[in-house]
């Protein structure tokens, strides 16, 4: 995953986890869009029936965080995100800033603030 990128600093701007962590992602925090405006009546019923719907929360996983030369973390995450009627979904695996994740409620608060403290290097 870090092939091309050369761990040159201590504490590392990478960390690879092992395992994976379950997380909840905030999909407005992690995919923010504007709302489009379509013609006069905004959009389309087809549009927002069958487009991804992209507010809330979803389960995830995350494999990975790595560090913004701005100083954001961000986390490699694996979730789905389902259409505004709920008869389609997609798979997504993308880096999601540090802000939109938060641990699984199936994981204890201070197992996942070991892990981020461990991977900031405190």
């Amino acid at each position: 995953m870090f092939d091309r990128w050369p761990d040159e600093f201590s504490p590392s701007l990478r960390r690879v986890l092992d395992p994976p962590m379950p997380v909840v992602v905030d999909l407005g925090q992690a995919i923010p869009t504007h709302r489009a405006k379509f013609g006069t009546g905004g959009v389309p019923l087809r549009v927002s029936s069958g487009g991804l719907r992209l507010t809330g929360t979803v389960p995830g996983v995350l494999y990975a965080w790595a560090r913004a030369w701005d100083g954001v973390w961000l986390g490699l995450c694996e979730f789905t995100v389902h259409t505004g009627n709920d008869r389609g979904q997609l798979d997504m695996r993308q880096w999601c800033p540090e802000h939109s994740l938060t641990p699984s409620p199936a994981k204890a608060n201070n197992d996942y603030r070991d892990r981020s403290d461990s991977r900031r290097g405190r």
